[in-house]
């Protein structure tokens, strides 16, 4: 509910509704914002994508800052794109994108230990053969992971899931003899890796962004099944038609319980923001009224084994609020695009929710400010 969040903050801004402490989200929302990733960056789609689906987490730093004689400290989020990338944070990525658990047979490793954070996520990569280690049998954690390696762990971890019996284009860089030669040669026909120009730089240290879209592109060519097409609708239509009903009966604890079970990542963190916002209007003399006009279409746009798109088409509501001093009646219109993920519990949830209309904060500001004045 975007707009009446936009709402709710507008009368704050105008002093009808005082913010109070508000309860502690799972996650915090500002740590879904990529501080060191501008909008045009090559990679910020997958980049945000894996963030806000709390694929990765990123790191998160705190700054001190000082403002008309006040301190307080700022939290942000920086993903690191052009960063190196570890073996174990890489395996890290793959078996949480991948919502791989431990098979049978698990390889141990000298240099890995139960005690290291890195343990779970190898111990499963190992017991699902994408991982084998090196010819000394350690597995080396903490070094770079090169293109070539990262190469045959993708290959190795989607080689059931995907058809890999096209060739693709050969790199003079990786010759036959080279040990990722099939990864790099059956990935590149499948578009998952793509090289520069006519090299694959094998030997390069990984970047932490191309880690990711390389992960990305190979997620997204897992087909997804007609229980998975019909999932990603109930989860959609479940959380906007529940989320109407609990709002009416001022159900908080329902509202917290349908987000819980029906999001992830940022627009769980989103929602709990906007609910903590609509408590404010209980504790004031505001009185907020949202209807439904019609019915909205929801309709799947991409569907494959792990992400899916899905449209929301005339989702709209009229909204009546009446204070001591004003009264503002319009209707919304809340269409737009929801992005979910399979958890790795098998539920579809919605990571993102992107409205039609992107300068809709700033006209529901302006609109309210005509109202008032």
């Amino acid at each position: 509910m975007k707009a009446l969040y936009v709402l709710l903050s507008s009368l704050v801004l105008f002093g009808f509704i005082t913010v109070s402490p508000a309860e502690a989200a799972e996650k915090s929302i500002n740590l879904y914002y990529m501080d060191d990733v501008d909008y045009d960056h090559w990679a910020y789609n997958e980049l945000e994508r894996f963030l806000y689906a709390d694929i990765i987490d990123g790191y998160v730093e705190t700054e001190s800052c000082e403002e008309d004689g006040e301190k307080y400290e700022y939290t942000y989020v920086s993903v690191k794109p052009k960063n190196s990338i570890t073996r174990a944070e890489f395996t890290k990525i793959l078996v949480n994108s991948m919502n791989l658990r431990a098979g049978e047979t698990v390889k141990t490793f000298p240099d890995v230990k139960p005690a290291n954070w890195y343990y779970e996520y190898v111990k499963v990569a190992s017991s699902q053969g994408i991982i084998n280690g090196k010819p000394d049998g350690a597995f080396r954690p903490n070094d770079k992971i090169t293109r070539n390696e990262m190469a045959v762990m993708i290959y190795r971890a989607f080689k059931t899931k995907l058809d890999f019996t096209a060739t693709g284009k050969a790199f003079p860089d990786v010759p036959q003899g080279n040990f990722a030669y099939e990864a790099v040669m059956k990935t590149a026909a499948l578009g998952i890796i793509k090289g520069y120009g006519d090299i694959f730089k094998p030997y390069n240290d990984a970047t932490r962004a191309e880690a990711i879209v390389m992960i990305d592109r190979a997620l997204h060519l897992v087909p997804g099944t007609d229980e998975d097409q019909l999932a990603i609708i109930q989860t959609v239509d479940r959380n906007i038609k529940d989320e109407m009903k609990f709002t009416k009966q001022q159900d908080v604890e329902a509202l917290k319980a349908l987000y819980r079970d029906t999001t992830i990542g940022y627009q769980l963190a989103y929602s709990l923001d906007s609910l903590d916002m609509t408590g404010m209007i209980e504790e004031s003399d505001i009185k907020l009224t949202m209807e439904q006009i019609g019915e909205n279409e929801i309709n799947a746009v991409s569907v494959s084994n792990h992400f899916a798109q899905v449209r929301i088409d005339n989702l709209v509501y009229k909204v009546s609020l009446t204070a001591p001093d004003m009264s503002f009646n319009t209707t919304i219109d809340l269409s737009g695009t929801a992005y979910l993920k399979k958890n790795d519990d098998g539920k579809w949830k919605i990571y993102n929710v992107v409205l039609d209309e992107d300068d809709d904060d700033q006209d529901w500001k302006d609109t309210l400010e005509t109202e008032i004045n």
